[in-house]
């Protein structure tokens, strides 16, 4: 596809090979891409992947890349996991809005493609609230994770409590044509601006 090699040239890749344990398939998944924007310049892109189990768990993953105002470049994961309140098979809602119940703090989370690929991660640059955990990791690795990603499944793990085993959730829905695109586009104005910054650097 166009926009597969579009990614492959935006920037170069590294490599990180993680294992896993027998997934689970979310049911209603959904992959799509994102971009963010600073003062009408290009400052983000990136993926979201969401699904839900038989169990009730929502499931939001979020694979960007930024680059800051002054240049920096980093990549950054997001991993959200949610059990929604039911009653007789309907969503409980609050103001309008669905309701969670409280099932532990995500104390670890990771993502990793098929074959391996993961992003290398930043030293003390994780988080974790709640329902959801975060991670800063190196620009062109995440590239390289989200391409390896356009091409085949995904597993993110997620672990609430120290001693017990990660929860494996294998991610296997394509990138639709439209969303594929838009990526490409997001990366090569971002790389766009990268080297625009680049250029006033060196004046």
């Amino acid at each position: 596809m166009k926009y597969l090699s579009l990614l492959f040239g935006t920037l170069m890749s590294a490599h990180a090979l993680a294992g896993s344990s027998a997934p689970i398939i979310p049911l209603n998944q959904k992959l799509v891409a994102v971009d963010y924007f600073d003062n009408g310049r290009q400052s983000g892109c990136g993926l979201r992947a969401t699904g839900e189990t038989k169990e009730g768990i929502s499931l939001n993953v979020l694979i960007t890349v930024f680059m800051k105002e002054t240049g920096s470049s980093f990549g950054v994961i997001k991993v959200v996991a949610r059990k929604v309140n039911m009653k007789d098979g309907v969503p409980v809602l609050e103001d309008g809005k669905i309701t969670y119940a409280n099932i532990g703090n995500i104390r670890k989370a990771w993502i990793q493609s098929y074959t391996g690929k993961r992003p290398l991660i930043y030293k003390n640059g994780e988080s974790s609230h709640a329902d959801a955990y975060m991670v800063t990791a190196e620009f062109s690795s995440t590239v390289d994770m989200m391409v390896a990603i356009l091409q085949e499944n995904f597993k993110v793990g997620i672990n609430r409590h120290e001693e017990g085993p990660d929860d494996v959730y294998l991610f296997d829905k394509t990138l639709s044509s439209d969303e594929g695109y838009k990526l490409s586009v997001c990366m090569k104005n971002l790389r766009t601006a990268m080297e625009e910054h680049k250029q006033k650097e060196n004046f």
